[in-house]
């Protein structure tokens, strides 16, 4: 028996001894397509032997120093690199452990800017709901997942939360069944309703992904919210925790709405999973306003600007370049998303969606009218499960608790061969059908 707490306590997790590519293998001996690049992290594979040593040298000559006595040249060099590859004006890089960490970073980072601009009624921030922001308080506080919430609702943040863009099942109040961006004008009638004045930022992912499976925002829809926060002095926060670093076919996937926000949070793909790495980049603004009143940032975690992380960090982005990654998760995401159109000759697939290799696959009981499985189905949690046995990690949700449907996630390695993409959609395939035969 095992000591570790397991977060599920109904499912026997296999044992994983190694990984290669896009590949786990377990104790057993059985071998399964990485359908979710662990958590959305190993965008680059497993078993990247330089990556290792890359770790391995710098931890030999420099494994840590303080952060708030010190700096380090590794560190140094990742903030020029991940600045070129950025949107243009987001100029300086904070170093953290990961996703969870960046946004908690990023919302004391607009808190303290009011502050030093002589604006202290500037404190609230508004989210989406269905929006997914990390695992600590702060970040629960934005996320708009019931499910996630309502356990710890008595310790949250009053962040007030607004539709998602979502067109498939648009929330947005006055919304006429085709997009009008109503979902992004309720920004502006929060702003209004909390006054101004006491607002802070405003947080969103550009395809929302854990509450929702890869819904992208609509075409004109970030700038629409890029207008309304700088209408009302409102800082814009991306989060690009599992967009970033080329999983949607861009750098960052903001660059598909030519939009720059205030504040960037990335991780996962920053260190493809191989060590914990993450940061927040913030406008030139920003930094002149810290730099030009001499202000000491009221925030601090021990691995902030970790020396060991950021060779890891360098080394991931010289691979990128070298393989072309974002290039490929772009062609690659194509046809996966082509392949997954195509499961929608089965009678209970609903939307497929989703950018480069970030897709998600809504499972109805009746597509046309958008109905619903029944939660006690448990529909996602049966798919993950038979596509488990046959060999593909692959994640999925049920939505009980805002009436969307179930799902499944694919967002595998970008490294992803053409041949492996359809192995796995066969997979699926499968397994639909399997559902479709039984519930449809």
């Amino acid at each position: 028996m095992s000591r570790l707490f397991k977060r599920d306590q109904t499912f026997e997790y296999p044992v994983i001894e190694r990984g290669d590519g896009v590949y786990l293998f377990d104790s057993e001996g059985r071998r399964y397509i990485d359908g979710t690049s662990g958590a959305g992290n190993v965008t680059l594979g497993h078993g990247r032997r330089r990556i290792a040593q890359a770790m391995a040298h710098q931890a030999g000559e420099l494994a840590y120093c303080f952060s708030s006595a010190f700096t380090n040249r590794p560190a140094m060099e990742l903030a020029e690199r991940v600045v070129e590859i950025a949107p243009a004006g987001l100029n300086h890089t904070y170093f953290v452990s990961g996703g969870s960490e960046g946004v908690e970073t990023a919302l004391k980072l607009a808190r303290q800017y009011h502050l030093l601009r002589g604006h202290p009624d500037k404190h609230i921030v508004i989210a989406r709901w269905r929006g997914y922001h990390g695992g600590s308080m702060g970040a629960v506080s934005a996320t708009g997942v019931p499910s996630l919430r309502d356990p710890f609702e008595p310790w949250l943040a009053n962040f007030p939360h607004i539709s998602p863009c979502y067109p498939y099942r648009c929330q947005a109040p006055g919304c006429q069944g085709t997009c009008d961006l109503s979902c992004a004008r309720e920004l502006e009638q929060a702003i209004l309703a909390e006054g101004p004045e006491s607002v802070a930022a405003f947080i969103a992912e550009p395809v929302v992904m854990g509450g929702m499976a890869a819904v992208p925002a609509t075409e004109d829809y970030f700038q629409e919210i890029r207008r309304i926060c700088d209408a009302y002095d409102v800082l814009f926060i991306a989060d690009e925790v599992i967009t970033g670093y080329g999983r949607t076919g861009r750098h960052f996937a903001v660059e598909h709405w030519e939009t720059t926000p205030d504040l960037l949070v990335f991780g996962k793909g920053a260190s493809s999973g191989y060590i914990p790495l993450g940061g927040v980049m913030i406008s030139e603004q920003m930094a002149d306003t810290f730099a030009q009143n001499q202000a000491f940032f009221a925030h601090i975690f021990t691995y902030v600007n970790n020396p060991v992380a950021a060779a890891v960090g360098l080394e991931v982005l010289d691979i990128m370049e070298e393989e072309q990654i974002v290039e490929r998760s772009a062609q690659v995401g194509a046809f996966a998303l082509d392949r997954a159109c195509g499961l929608q000759h089965h009678g209970c697939v609903g939307e497929v969606r989703g950018k480069g290799l970030l897709l998600g696959i809504e499972l109805l009981r009746d597509p046309a009218t958008k109905t619903p499985f029944d939660p006690d189905d448990q529909m996602a949690r049966r798919a993950t499960k038979l596509c488990l046995e046959r060999g593909l990690s692959v994640t999925g949700m049920t939505a009980r608790d805002w009436g969307g449907g179930d799902d499944i996630r694919f967002y595998p390695p970008l490294t992803i061969e053409k041949a492996q993409v359809e192995e796995s959609m066969e997979i699926i395939d499968e397994v639909i059908g399997v559902l479709s035969r039984e519930f449809c």
